[in-house]
């Protein structure tokens, strides 16, 4: 009666792991690795999970911004592309934001007294698989912007993204939002 039992507790313990065995397989195929950060977007600036920080040279102001997502991070990679200020040979001010975002939350920044956006530092939070975000803004005395615009959406959530900023517009703030959902 004692190896009848056995048997029986053997048997069950064999298909639980068979079952979690073909589900953690086709959980994978689904979630293959990330390309390495270079063949996922040419000239990228980032690594998948990674801080970084990225500053435009001398006075120039952040022209372009590219992304690439991957679902097995649950993370972006970046690449940014500056450009001159017409007239502007320098700044006068520089300096950095704060936290513009919190893990899963909204970011709605604008960099403050007409300065434009000139850097972007950021780290990632596996457990929250979410980005926050610095701003470097850059200004100079006297210059004002107007005609300013909130552009649509960039991007989906898991989507590319390739946006260059119009020609006699500059980059002054952000604006995202966090989908647990699409996690």
């Amino acid at each position: 009666m004692g190896s009848k039992s056995f048997r029986v507790l053997l048997v069950v313990a064999l298909v639980g792991l068979l079952v979690c065995q073909g589900d953690a397989w086709r959980r994978r195929r689904r979630r293959r690795r990330c390309m390495s950060p270079g063949r996922a977007l040419s000239g990228a600036q980032t690594r998948w999970d990674a801080t970084f920080q990225f500053e435009c040279p001398g006075c120039q102001v952040i022209r372009r911004i590219s992304s690439v997502h991957c679902d097995h991070t649950e993370d972006r990679v970046w690449k940014f592309v500056c450009g001159s200020v017409r007239g502007l040979s320098r700044f006068d001010e520089e300096f950095w934001s704060g936290w513009i975002n919190n893990f899963d939350g909204a970011m709605d920044y604008q960099c403050p007294f007409n300065a434009l956006i000139t850097g972007l530092r950021s780290e990632h939070n596996n457990r929250r698989e979410d980005r926050r975000w610095n701003v470097k803004c850059s200004r100079k005395l006297g210059m004002e912007t107007f005609k300013c615009a909130l552009t649509p959406y960039a991007n989906s959530l898991d989507g590319e993204m390739n946006y260059s900023v119009s020609s006699d517009y500059y980059l002054r703030g952000l604006h995202s939002y966090h989908s647990n959902q699409q996690e």
